[in-house]
């Protein structure tokens, strides 16, 4: 009913909506087959935080976990099928890094047809930080993997920080393709 709710709101303001995905423990394909009847619709796509999927002892926001270039392919894969399928408009799939520890391999992430993989760069906190980060990170995408970028209302602002202003963030370079604000 959450899902619901949140597909009628992306709705009425002509948006999509992403299922975003933080598995703990669990790994990101069953997590994601578990939406299949939203992600058959035409306005629903998917992101994953790698940060959030650990293994073994380790405690979700206690440590970083990770995922794999391969992971990303077969989750778009898996996409890509629904949307041959189902005759749908392309989706999206965003991954979320905030350091280059949280994706392995990235190099070998290829966009497969009717799917538009989404790099967006993650960091909290002052604009400096963010902006080297984005720098650091953008040098290891793949070709065809679209640039993005996210800021953070609370996060960012924290002890006097000012939120990136749209022109600033346009500025980056790469120039971010998609932008989120949480």
């Amino acid at each position: 009913s959450v899902v619901d709710d949140y597909l009628k709101a992306a709705r009425e303001a002509k948006g999509i909506l992403l299922l975003n995905i933080q598995p703990g423990k669990a790994d990101f394909l069953g997590e994601i087959q578990h939406f299949e009847k939203y992600l058959r619709m035409p306005d629903v796509g998917v992101a994953i935080d790698p940060e959030w999927s650990v293994r073994g002892k380790q405690t979700p926001g206690v440590y970083y976990g990770q995922t794999t270039g391969a992971i990303i392919n077969t989750l778009a894969a898996y996409l890509s099928k629904l949307v041959q399928e189902n005759n749908l408009p392309e989706k999206a799939l965003v991954f979320h890094q905030l350091n280059r520890h949280v994706v392995k391999e990235e190099n070998v992430i290829v966009p497969p047809l009717g799917v538009a993989i989404i790099k967006s760069v993650d960091g909290l906190g002052p604009k400096g930080s963010k902006l080297v980060t984005y720098k650091d990170l953008m040098k290891l995408r793949t070709p065809g993997v679209h640039p993005g970028f996210k800021l953070f209302f609370d996060e960012d602002t924290k002890n006097g920080g000012k939120l990136m202003t749209a022109k600033e963030v346009l500025a980056l370079q790469p120039e971010p393709e998609y932008v989120m604000y949480e």
